[in-house]
Order: C-alpha cells, then structure tokens, then sequence
C-alpha cells in the first residue's frame, strides 16, 4: 500500500519539498495559541536598516543644509562697491565721486540731478559720524536771490541768539508755515551758510536739519543732523573742494 506522506505520481521527493516551501512564503504564517483552537496571524518580520546607509542620509542631509547655507550667505552680501562715477553733465567740468555715495548707483548722472549719501568724516577730514544728504542739481540762470534772513524775516521773531562757530540762532513765530522750526545763519545774514532746523523730536533725527547753498554752477540741497551745524564751515569746505568750478 502506498504511504499517505508518499509523492504523488509525476514528482519526486525534491519537487514536494519544493511545493511546500513555495506554498510557506505565499501564505502568512499561522501560530496557535495553547489553549485556543483558533489561530492567529504571526507578527509581521522586522528588517533591520544598514547603519551605513542610516549614516550616508545623514550626512547628505547636513551637507545639503551646509550648503543651502552658504548660498543664502553670499547672496544676501552687500555688493562691493563699484569704481569712481564721473558725472559731466550738471558742472562745467566732470565731478569724480565714488561710487558708495550715490543714493540709487549709477542713476541720474547723465541728467539733471544726483542723490548722495556723504560721510561727513570725508567732507571734514575728521572722524564725526554720519552722513550729509546732498541733492545736487543745475543752478538757476536768475539773479542773486535773497539772504536768508530777509527772505524769512516776516516769520521770525526779534530774538537773536549768538553761538559759537559763527552762527546766529532765530526763532520762528508760532501761526507761521515755520513753526516749530530754528533758523541758523552764519556771518550775519547767512550769506553763505543757513539752516532750518527741527525743534522737536524728529522722525528722521539724522535729516532734521536742511539747508541750501549755491557752489559753482550747482545748487546743492542739504540734510544732515542738529549735532552737526557746530562743523558746518568744515562741511561746506568740504562741499566746495567737491563740486567747486577748479579741480
């Protein structure tokens, strides 16, 4: 009698155990609980991951933070600042002016009018921080205008008071278009120097005060701060070796 365990006719005793070992992995594996009849689903097999490749990720993952780093570092570097700018068209002759002064590089000075930021260290020769605001444009063909104190003098009170450095302090009537305002002349009248300068708090402290001179063939429109007026003829010298009609 042939056994119940013997190959069926056409397969050998190889080609079972094949069988049985494809019929193992396609079917899940069944375990049964002591006690229970019914049985239950074996827990699903854990690979372990390479450490290598846990540790190449890694590195990947900082080299590229490194690197998205150092892009964003270098793009957000101010520009180095470019060469001289020669302007030619507002002075009878050319005015070499660096590059960092200009408000907006390189724009304007083919026309009528530059915009710059100038150090005041560079327009003293000293070490006094911040920055004069110039606005620089063609003077116009007209006759000599009036002095400053008597084009202001229907708005100011009879108050004089002297300072050092030259300069004369005159106070603005309250009702007038000036109110809240200092008017500081120099040499008197203010021929060659005055300002108009904010009393109270300012929203620009570094613009509070303005001025406006004539030099050359420019006219040339001022911003600086209060703290600065005591260095005002160092600053206009500076201004005059600048833009002035001789090299």
């Amino acid at each position: 009698m042939r056994s119940a365990l013997s190959a069926p006719a056409g397969l050998d005793r190889a080609g079972l155990d094949r069988t049985r070992l494809d019929q193992d992995i396609v079917r899940p594996g069944r375990l049964r609980v002591s006690g229970r009849g019914s049985p239950r689903a074996a827990p699903p097999l854990l690979v372990p991951l390479d450490r290598r490749l846990m540790l190449g990720g890694a590195l990947g993952l900082l080299g590229a933070l490194a690197l998205t780093g150092l892009a964003a570092t270098w793009l957000a570097r101010p520009p180095k600042p470019a060469g001289p700018v020669v302007v030619g068209t507002l002075a009878p002759r050319p005015v070499v002016l660096p590059a960092a002064w200009f408000v907006r590089p390189a724009a304007g000075t083919d026309g009528g009018r530059i915009d710059l930021a100038i150090p005041w260290s560079e327009l003293t020769g000293s070490a006094l921080p911040g920055l004069m605001r110039v606005t620089a444009t063609r003077a116009p063909e007209t006759e000599a205008p009036l002095s400053p104190a008597r084009r202001y003098a229907r708005f100011l009170t009879a108050e004089a008071q002297p300072l050092p450095e030259g300069l004369m302090r005159r106070r603005f009537r309250a009702g007038t278009p000036f109110e809240g305002e200092d008017l500081y002349l120099a040499e008197g009248e203010g021929g060659r120097f005055a300002a108009r300068c904010t009393t109270g708090p300012s929203p620009e402290p570094e613009a509070a005060c303005l001025s406006e001179v004539r030099i050359g063939a420019l006219s040339l429109r001022l911003r600086f701060s209060p703290e600065r007026l005591p260095a005002w003829s160092a600053g206009l010298a500076g201004l005059e070796r600048l833009f002035g009609s001789e090299p």
